[in-house]
């Protein structure tokens, strides 16, 4: 007969109901079994001791120990209390049921209230390691009586031999069934989790809470898919170390989703900044895809233990996922933003040169090159000239000629196709050994293609800190490279660039973008949200009587007023908002990531910047100032198109008129519905402060 027809349960099960007993809390638990002989031990794998297990006093030699001990307990068949060399104090309590099998329980890695000075000083000579860092250690450890280590030897026999089936299965269900409703409760708050920060403090409390883990760590992947930085969660360090890209596939072997065990001789490969017993890794993943691992240190987890977090890896997993995705949609539109600043710069030049200074100078900065030049091909198509340099001496730099087809820069110009040299030592395709013209080994060099017809060529090194340029590098100046040749393309003169782009994209009056740019960017913004599964706003901003302001104070004061708001909305914006002028005296922001419950508070912010600015003769107007009011939108529930989420914002922005003005409101389709067959009036307040006054 077996363990499990014995009993009915499992073994770890067993060892697991133990765990659960107040009276054994301060006891770290082991389950060893003989046969034939020979102990082993079942579970934990790792040390006894806790804290001391970290400077290695007892990693070697206490195993043994232990073996003996159970040895003994069995011999005798009754439990024994005994110290390690350490002065710890432990029990063994030798259980057997019918199957063949011996098997004895282990409980330790408690100190005596008052610690004894002399044996830390000799245990630390002899171990050569810091006697006061032993003494912190030991001071972290549980601390008992010996007379209290008895007393829960006895009570764990009691129950070993008093044990029923049935009652033991009672047990353990009303135990998993406790820790299921609070796993479940914190799968819900997981769910609300808005930050990673904030998902690992309720995996904290969970874990203290729930499961006897001394040490956990937890790291997960960023947006750029870079190796896992792990970060202490409980009882370790902020800051543990990485784990790189071959040690992940290691682990996890083609994505797998299974725990990977670490032992103790591998430790220092692995974890090289940390001292444990054992490792277990779960890893954090979606699929196939690996996005993070869950380390826990110097510990075991039960059958129904690694159940539970097993649900909770798949949450986190799922809102790393979540954060990723969001992260990833605001670096776009970061991104997007930047490029479009880019294109305003490079419009903006006053001539051909500033031009390529410009595309050079923000090429660098986009990949954090301290060295470049820019190059162009002549009109004989074979020999290149250097125009613009970042890092040297441009009238030295000009004396050097190249040729299409030769050099880096030359084989760019006559393949048209992008280079990334890592090492430019080693690459076979450019191996340069005298490279003094570079502090560093790493390359980028770009074609600048128009009409079909490469022009030049973009040349950046000397990545900060020493780096190596990477892929994401290369594919960011690509996309930079195209928006730039655009510039180039639509300009025959740097003048000539930057008033065709001006009345293209940009109000000649505010300098905000126009209509034309709006439509186009806001279209843009509605595929990568709906891609993305992700909600974001538009405002839409009105000043308040300003046809009563233009008719007392002309229409001069009136573009002045314009400007003026155009500059507050501006510098009010955050750096991913988008502000344009959507016509008239109508102004139109786009939030990008901003949902619903947090447009409001962004469009009320405007509003009260403008409420506060103050405009010249103001006081003449009914409401004695000029404000704005503001309609808002938010994508996709008020809208899936331009047409319907721009007509949603402008009947909330009706709506706040009719409202008294000077204040903002959310679409309701519900007002929407109430209002259908009925003429919307002037609130009694509205027609007080400005009755029959044009909307």
């Amino acid at each position: 007969m077996s363990f499990d027809d014995s009993l009915g349960i499992k073994p770890l099960e067993l060892l697991e109901l133990l765990r659960s007993y107040e009276f054994l809390e301060k006891f770290a638990l082991a389950l060893y079994y003989e046969n034939d002989g020979v102990v082993t031990r079942l579970a934990p794998s790792s040390t006894m001791c806790g804290g001391l297990a970290r400077n290695l006093v007892c990693s070697e030699r206490c195993e043994p120990a232990f073996e003996k001990a159970v040895q003994l307990a069995l011999e005798k068949k009754k439990a024994m209390v005994f110290s390690c060399r350490a002065g710890l104090m432990n029990f063994a309590v030798p259980f057997q049921p019918r199957d063949g099998f011996r098997y004895c329980f282990i409980g330790g890695g408690v100190r005596e209230r008052d610690i004894d000075l002399f044996l830390a000083e000799k245990l630390a000579k002899t171990d050569r390691i810091d006697g006061f860092a032993l003494l912190d250690r030991l001071v972290e450890l549980p601390s008992s009586t010996s007379q209290e280590v008895r007393d829960a030897a006895k009570e764990v026999s009691r129950l070993l031999s008093g044990f029923d089936p049935d009652s033991l299965q009672a047990r353990l269900l009303e135990r998993s069934t406790g820790r299921l409703r609070t796993v479940r409760g914190v799968l819900a708050q997981m769910d609300r989790a808005s930050t990673m920060d904030e998902l690992k403090g309720l995996l904290r409390e969970t874990l203290v809470i729930l499961f006897d883990i001394p040490r956990v760590a937890m790291g997960v992947r960023d947006c750029q898919g870079n190796g896992i930085a792990l970060r202490g969660i409980l009882g370790m360090p902020d800051r543990i170390g990485a784990l790189e890209e071959d040690r992940i596939a290691a682990l996890f072997p083609d994505g797998s989703c299974e725990p990977a065990v670490v032992p103790a001789q591998e430790m220092g490969e692995v974890f090289p900044t940390l001292v444990a017993g054992r490792a277990l890794c779960l890893p954090i993943s979606s699929g196939d895809e690996i996005l993070g691992v869950l380390a826990f240190f110097d510990g075991d987890l039960g059958m129904r233990d690694a159940f539970l977090v097993e649900m909770i890896t798949d949450r986190i997993a799922a809102k790393a996922l979540q954060f990723q995705r969001e992260e990833e949609h605001r670096l776009e539109s970061s991104l997007s933003n930047r490029f479009v600043s880019v294109l305003s710069t490079l419009s903006l030049a006053e001539s051909r040169r500033d031009l390529y200074n410009s595309i050079l100078e923000m090429a660098a900065d986009l990949v954090n090159a301290s060295s470049g030049s820019l190059m162009l091909v002549d009109e004989s198509g074979k020999n290149m000239r250097i125009e613009s340099v970042l890092g040297m001496n441009l009238q030295l730099a000009k004396s050097i000629s190249g040729r299409v087809g030769r050099g880096i820069a030359g084989k760019v110009a006559e393949t048209g196709q992008p280079l990334l040299v890592r090492d430019i030592e080693q690459d076979t395709r450019v191996r340069i050994r005298n490279r003094s013209r570079f502090k560093t080994k790493s390359f980028i060099s770009i074609p600048l293609v128009v009409s079909g017809a490469v022009i030049g060529v973009l040349n950046l090194s000397d990545k900060g800190g020493n780096g190596v340029f990477t892929d994401e590098d290369l594919e960011l100046l690509i996309s930079m490279a195209r928006h730039a040749c655009v510039v180039l393309e639509r300009s025959e003169s740097s003048e000539k660039a930057a008033q065709l782009e001006e009345v293209t994209v940009t109000d000649p009056l505010t300098k905000l973008f126009n209509r034309r740019f709006l439509e186009q960017r806001l279209e843009e913004e509605m595929s990568r949200a709906a891609r993305q599964k992700l909600e974001f706003s538009i405002l839409l901003v009105d000043l308040d009587n300003f046809k009563v302001y233009n008719d007392l104070c002309g229409h001069a004061a009136g573009d002045v007023v314009l400007k003026k708001t155009a500059r507050l909305l501006k510098s009010t914006a955050r750096q991913m908002d988008i502000v344009t002028r959507y016509g008239g005296e109508r102004f139109c922001v786009i939030l990008p990531g901003t949902p619903k419950r947090d447009s409001v508070g962004v469009a009320e912010r405007f509003r009260r910047e403008v409420e506060r600015a103050g405009f010249t003769h103001e006081e003449n107007l009914p409401l004695g100032r000029l404000t704005v009011s503001i309609g808002v939108a938010s994508f996709p529930e008020n809208g899936r198109d331009f047409e319907s989420l721009a007509g949603s914002a402008d009947v909330a922005l009706h709506r706040a008129k009719l409202a008294g003005r000077n204040r903002v409101m959310h679409f309701d389709p519900a007002a929407v519905t109430e209002s259908r067959g009925i003429t919307l009036r002037p609130s009694p307040a509205e027609t007080k402060a400005g009755g029959g006054v044009p909307i």
